[in-house]
Order: structure tokens, then sequence, then C-alpha cells
């Protein structure tokens, strides 16, 4: 049950910033509906991160490290555990868009365009890598289907008819 709900949770928290960022498009403003779909979204990051610790590595940073080696070097050939604050800078990356469009949603939603692409980038990262390239069978689909749907919200608006 708790490797379930551990996968769950991720998928549940991509799901929701998808819907976010379908959210922001539809309306053409940084709505608050956007802001509390995303902010689920990091809250069952958050639950999944502490459940892959109680459920796989024995609440240890060690365990945890080389865990993610192993599943590194069966991929890459690299043996290298570093992915693991990757993820936790995700997190934080995550908490920050969050918190400024909670404190300035005008401002969030008018920034410069490079950071709004450098943000889309980076979540475009980790989702490729932790939905696509580091899961298999059914849940690959599943990653490629949010990526879809992400980067459909996220196209060039037309401008003019």
């Amino acid at each position: 049950m708790g490797d379930l709900l551990t996968r769950a949770t991720i998928w549940l928290a991509l799901g929701l910033y998808a819907w976010a960022q379908w959210s922001r498009r539809s309306s053409g403003q940084v709505p608050r509906r956007g802001l509390a779909l995303s902010g689920s979204g990091w809250l069952l990051f958050v639950a999944h991160v502490l459940l892959a610790y109680d459920v796989h590595y024995e609440w240890s940073q060690a365990v945890a490290w080389a865990e993610t080696a192993a599943q590194t070097a069966a991929l890459t050939g690299l043996d290298w555990g570093g992915g693991l604050y990757v993820n936790y800078l995700f997190g934080l990356v995550w908490l920050g868009e969050l918190a400024w469009w909670a404190r300035d949603p005008r401002g969030y939603g008018t920034r410069a365009r490079w950071t709004e692409l450098a943000v889309r980038a980076w979540f475009l990262f980790m989702i490729v890598n932790g939905a696509v390239v580091f899961v298999a069978g059914p849940q690959r689909w599943l990653g490629v289907g949010i990526l879809a749907a992400l980067l459909w919200a996220w196209r060039p608006r037309r401008s003019g008819p």
C-alpha cells in the first residue's frame, strides 16, 4: 500500500500542476484557482517525498542516495545519487513559484518572459526525467500525457485574427 501511495501522490501532484497551468491559460490571467491547484500539487509532492523516505529509504539520506545512484546507474551508467538533491531543488523552485504567485499575482503574471521560460524549462526537464525516462510501462504513457498537456497549455498565444 505504501508503494501505491508513493506513486499516486506524485502522479496526482503533476496532474494538479498541469491543471493549474491550463487554468492560467484558459483565464488569460493567474487565477486563484490555479494557485490552489498548484499549491495542492506541491503538497502532494511533499507527501510523495515523505512517503518515499518512509516506504523505500528507511528515513535515511544515505539509503536514499544509494538507491538514487543505483537507479541512475542502471539507466545511464553514471553511479551518482545527486539526482536526489535535484529533486529537492525542484520542490524549492515550485514553492518559490507558489510564494510569488500568492504574494504578487499581478507581478507573477507579468514577469519577464525569460523567467517564465526558465521555470517552464526546469519543470519540463524534471517531468521528462521523473515521469518518462525513469519510469517504465504504462506509467510512462501517463508521463507523456502530462507533458503533452503542459506543452499544449504553454503553447504561444495567437495575436490577432
